[in-house]
């Protein structure tokens, strides 16, 4: 499939209500494949079930893209780590991010009230070396994490 235009768009996720963040979607930015189908450009701080450079399948909801349902992977998998404020050790959380960021894994970062990191572990990244720092930077106290999606094959 070939982008359809150069232009990102934000296509919603719909999360439910009973969600321990509170947020009932997100918008997550995304490329046009073509025929409804957008490949994701951005790691999702809340959805679950998919990751950077995973395809979504839209449909027009009143003026917004709505993603209706999960298309090709990419092989990507998608971690948050979360660091409630009167925990927040800048240094810490550097020295133990420093091994994943070797790896090749990336962040977004949002302030919430709390701080929420979304992680992308590419394809090429081995996940089990990946998962191990990311346990051994909870166990440390730098942040607790949750798996959004581990989309390696």
């Amino acid at each position: 499939m070939n982008a359809t235009d150069n232009q990102m768009h934000k296509v919603i996720f719909d999360l439910g209500s009973d969600i321990w963040h509170g947020h009932s979607t997100e918008s997550v930015w995304a490329t046009n494949l073509g025929s409804g189908v957008y490949r994701l450009e951005n790691s999702p701080f809340f959805a679950k079930g998919i990751s950077f450079r995973d395809a979504v399948m839209t449909s027009q909801v009143e003026g917004q893209i709505k993603v209706v349902g999960l298309g090709p992977k990419s092989g990507h998998s998608t971690y948050r780590i979360l660091v409630l404020q009167d925990k927040h050790d800048p240094g810490l959380f550097a020295e133990s991010w420093k091994p994943l960021e070797h790896l090749g894994c990336s962040y977004e970062h949002g302030n919430f009230g709390y701080q929420l990191y979304a992680i992308d572990v590419p394809a090429s990244v081995d996940i089990e070396t990946a998962y191990a720092f990311l346990e051994r930077g909870e166990q440390k106290g730098a942040w607790d994490f949750e798996e959004g999606l581990c989309g390696h094959f």
